[in-house]
């Protein structure tokens, strides 16, 4: 009988431990058929035909996630993200947990998560793109050309050795701020580091943010961006703005961007047409050297809560200053993308 009590005393415990903590497989799939076709002063100069592409509109990926309840209204969290590719089977990069991958405690002060994690200009991006800088974005085209003027470097994505602090949502406004050492100082170049800062509001219909991000390279390269977004749901359509500004400095000069983007999203019943513009110029030394542009369109239809089709179709060019050299790019997809 004393044995009896004793297991079922052993049950009663692990089920009380096991409501405390919780870890959750979820995934994303994107399959489609679509081609892109790239043009330098009209002729052709790629066109590799139809092509069953993964991860066209939204990365294919999965993960797992969890948290466990400390008690006192602290949690502990983290998050393992991989990418894969749906069309061949392979993983989409050599890293493990590529996409995401870090631990972090949340509770009444707010969040602090560490790891690898999407940056401030990643986040500024994706909540005040209408595509979520995603793929066929028009953002995408038109605001990556300036990433490497006058310079190259990752000024937008996920960083490494990334500590990042979330603040609790205070009447619709939070803030929240990153670093990253670069962990490359050697005996003669000190080492690189990334980090930035952003504030939001989000209430009702309405929702705003600032974020500004400093990304310096090992032996002194650096790009520094400042980003501003706005978007107001009218009902019929959610409207949104953004506004870029970078600059790249390095031995070779210093180039400057900045651009907007526009864009709206239309809600018909199941279905939501997404179209979106942006346009950036780029110079070097206060010299125009480059525009930018790209127009996307994106029609959605959910199948159900976790399931929609897509049809999507993207027009990017940019346009040196002086030689012809303009180079034209558009991309059309129909895909289907499955949640799970």
């Amino acid at each position: 009988m004393k044995k009896t009590l004793v297991a079922i005393a052993a049950l009663a415990a692990v089920g009380a431990a096991s409501a405390q903590s919780s870890v959750t497989l979820y995934g994303r799939i994107d399959a489609s058929l679509g081609s892109v076709k790239t043009t330098l002063n009209g002729v052709t100069v790629a066109d590799p035909g139809a092509q069953i592409r993964s991860g066209g509109h939204t990365g294919s990926r999965w993960g797992l996630k969890g948290s466990e309840d400390l008690g006192g209204g602290l949690k502990a969290n983290f998050v393992l993200e991989q990418g894969f590719n749906i069309d061949d089977g392979t993983a989409s990069s050599a890293r493990q947990f590529h996409r995401q991958a870090y631990v972090g405690l949340s509770g009444g002060f707010g969040t602090l998560n560490v790891g690898r994690q999407y940056d401030v200009t990643d986040n500024m991006y994706g909540l005040y793109d209408p595509f979520g800088y995603s793929g066929y974005s028009a953002m995408g085209y038109a605001f990556n050309v300036g990433c490497t003027t006058g310079g190259s470097g990752d000024c937008v994505g996920r960083q490494d050795n990334t500590v990042m602090y979330t603040t609790p949502s205070m009447g619709g406004f939070s803030v929240a701020a990153m670093w990253a050492p670069g962990e490359d100082k050697t005996a003669v170049a000190s080492a690189g580091r990334v980090y930035g800062v952003m504030a939001n509001y989000s209430n009702g219909p309405i929702a705003a943010g600032l974020g500004w991000q400093s990304n310096k390279a090992a032996g002194g390269q650096a790009r520094t961006d400042t980003n501003f977004g706005a978007s107001y749901d009218l009902g019929v359509a959610k409207l949104y703005l953004q506004l870029e500004n970078g600059k790249n400095k390095n031995t070779v000069g210093t180039g400057k961007d900045s651009g907007y983007g526009l864009g709206a999203v239309i809600p018909v019943g199941p279905a939501s047409l997404t179209v979106g513009y942006a346009t950036e110029k780029q110079k070097i030394a206060g010299t125009k050297v480059s525009d930018s542009k790209a127009f996307s369109l994106l029609g959605k239809y959910d199948l159900s809560k976790r399931t929609y089709v897509y049809a999507a179709y993207r027009r990017g060019e940019t346009d040196p200053v002086g030689a012809a050299n303009t180079t034209k790019t558009t991309q059309y997809g129909l895909g289907l993308v499955h949640n799970f």
